[in-house]
C-alpha cells in the first residue's frame, strides 16, 4: 500500500514538473512561439521594364529585384538596373556616342492591402551607379562617372494568380552630385515609368 502511495506521489510530481517546464519554455527566434514566425515570411523576384529620359534623350531600363517579405507587407532586398537602348545624350559633342547607365543596391518596400486584387506597393531604392559613353566611331578616353542614387516609387499591383502579380507605376530618380563631360546630376535625375511582373511566395 505504501509503495502505491509513493508511486502515485512520484507520478504526480513528474506531471506537475512537466507542466511547469512547458509553461516556462523559452521563446526562440524562429520557433512557433518565437519572435519571428517563419510562416509569415515570403519571397519574390520581380523583373520590370522602365521608360525614362536622360539629357533629353529617351532611355529604356531593365530592372531586376528580389527580396524577403514579412506578412506580405514589409520587404527588404536587392536590385540591379541597367540601360537597354542606345540613348544619345543631347549635350554630347562626340558623334554617334550613346550613354550606358546602371545602378545596383538595396530596397525597402511597403505593400498596402495585398489581399485585394488591386492594391498599392511602394518600393524605395538606394544604390550606387555609373554612367559612361560608348562611341561607334571608335573614340576612346571618354571615361566614366559614379554616383549615389535614391528612388522612391509607387506601383499599382494586380494579383494575377497565387504566385504572380502584375505592376505598373512611376518612380523619381534622385542622383547625387556628379560631373561627367557635359552631364551633371540634373541631366540624369528624372521620372521613370515602370511595367513589370512579380513572382514569389506571398505569405500573409
Amino acid at each position: 500500500m505504501m509503495k502505491k502511495d509513493l508511486f502515485s506521489l512520484l507520478f504526480c510530481f513528474v506531471i506537475c514538473q512537466g507542466s511547469l517546464l512547458a509553461q516556462n519554455e523559452p521563446k526562440t527566434l524562429f520557433g512557433d512561439s518565437g519572435l519571428v514566425n517563419t510562416k509569415n515570411l515570403g519571397f519574390f523576384v520581380a523583373p520590370s521594364y522602365g521608360f525614362t529620359q536622360m539629357d533629353g534623350s529617351n532611355a529604356t531600363l531593365l530592372n531586376l529585384r528580389g527580396g524577403i517579405s514579412f506578412r506580405d507587407k514589409f520587404t527588404f532586398g536587392g536590385y540591379f538596373n541597367i540601360s537597354h537602348n542606345e540613348s544619345e545624350p543631347q549635350s554630347e559633342t562626340v558623334q554617334n556616342a550613346y550613354l550606358e547607365f546602371w545602378t545596383v543596391g538595396g530596397f525597402a518596400e511597403y505593400t498596402f492591402l495585398s489581399k485585394r486584387v488591386i492594391h498599392l506597393t511602394f518600393p524605395l531604392y538606394i544604390g550606387y551607379g555609373e554612367v559612361k559613353l560608348h562611341s561607334e566611331n571608335g573614340v576612346t578616353g571618354l571615361g566614366k562617372e559614379n554616383f549615389f542614387q535614391i528612388e522612391p516609387s509607387a506601383l499599382l499591383e494586380v494579383n494575377l494568380f497565387k504566385y504572380s502579380r502584375l505592376n505598373l507605376g512611376v518612380g523619381y530618380r534622385f542622383v547625387g552630385e556628379m560631373d561627367y563631360r557635359n552631364l551633371n546630376q540634373s541631366n540624369i535625375s528624372g521620372l521613370t515609368a515602370y511595367f513589370g511582373l512579380k513572382f514569389g511566395l506571398f505569405q500573409q
